[in-house]
């Protein structure tokens, strides 16, 4: 695993999401003329996505860890920009248009691939990374046809979603066209809408649509036992939806001002790397990393964002203790990965 890890493919993948900061902290900065070094930098960011593929492929050192992290890297970068200029030319519904899709579609990818399939871009696809790129390029440099390039790139975000879930169903129609999958896909589906109602401070709202998003965690997996529809695919699906609304709404907290941005920094590392070991074990072993710790912390997170939600006194105590958990979990599957020899 260290071998593939250190790949050249890798190694610029790894640098590319380093210098993701470089490209904020371009953006942030007041100075004449500043948005043409942060259009650069976005500019070979994004050529580099290119690069790293064409150089594993070329030498032959296409690795299975380089599968997870690249498509990683290529939506933080997409998703940081977006978050950046959220109101800032660009409207908060494209923004969670894009980056819900993206994520989405991303996940599932990733779980199809950890089982060794691998569904690949479309020329809808390539159209939609394409409009993307050049979309938030004008924004950068504030052309006044922006919105309209990115209104393009949305059309393209949604409708190459819908082809890949097409593609999806297609692949596993037995075990992904069920009751239990059905109520996580509307589960992974309200996620956005939370989103917007925190952004736009509508509390009540954002508590009604937390509480469906939490109860219908409990009745997919109630419903997948007793109607006997229980599935590898169910079960990573469910897993993949419950960090995916964790960690989403960590992220709008933080950027609404419910709760300081370190907490996202802390949260951040667990996150990602629970993700790619259990992506990574998954494809080793065709078998679903689990551990009751990892079970807690999914718990204890939807009462921590339920404490942010109604500004519970005791808020941070609770996310405090959730990020400790998630510490726990990661460490809890690095030694149970390790234990398998990967």
């Amino acid at each position: 695993m260290a071998k593939d890890i250190f790949s050249k493919p890798n190694q610029i993948t790894v640098i590319r999401v380093l210098l993701i900061p470089l490209f904020v902290y371009f953006l942030v900065l007041n100075l004449p003329y500043i948005e043409y070094f942060a259009a650069f930098i976005f500019i070979i960011l994004s050529l580099s996505d290119a690069l790293d593929g064409y150089i594993a492929r070329k030498r032959k050192e296409i690795t299975e860890i380089g599968k997870l992290i690249d498509p990683i890297a290529d939506k933080l970068l997409i998703s940081v920009a977006l978050i950046f200029f959220m109101g800032k030319g660009i409207p908060l519904w494209m923004v969670v248009v894009i980056i819900a899709r993206e994520w989405i579609i991303t996940g599932l990818r990733l779980i199809f691939v950890s089982k060794g399939t691998v569904v690949s871009a479309s020329i809808l696809g390539k159209l939609k990374t394409i409009t993307q790129t050049i979309g938030i390029l004008l924004v950068i440099l504030k052309f006044q046809f922006a919105w309209h390039v990115m209104l393009i790139a949305v059309l393209f975000t949604v409708i190459s979603g819908l082809d890949y879930l097409i593609k999806f169903s297609n692949l596993v129609k037995d075990k992904m066209l069920n009751i239990p999958n059905l109520i996580t896909l509307t589960r992974l589906v309200l996620i956005p809408v939370f989103v917007i109602f925190v952004f736009e401070d509508k509390t009540n709202i954002s508590i009604m649509i937390f509480a469906i998003i939490a109860l219908s965690d409990k009745i997919d997996g109630i419903s997948a036992r007793l109607m006997k529809q229980v599935t590898e695919f169910g079960s990573n699906f469910d897993s993949f939806t419950d960090w995916t609304f964790i960690v989403v709404a960590l992220i709008a907290f933080i950027y609404s001002g419910h709760i300081s941005f370190i907490f996202g920094i802390l949260a951040a590392i667990p996150s990602v790397s629970t993700a790619i070991i259990k992506l990574y074990y998954l494809k080793k072993h065709n078998k679903t990393l689990t551990s009751t710790v990892s079970k807690i912390t999914v718990g204890l997170s939807y009462i921590t964002v339920l404490t942010i939600l109604i500004n519970f006194v005791y808020k941070n105590h609770f996310l405090i203790a959730a990020l400790s958990f998630a510490y726990l979990t990661m460490v809890a599957f690095m030694a149970k990965a390790s234990s398998r020899k990967l």
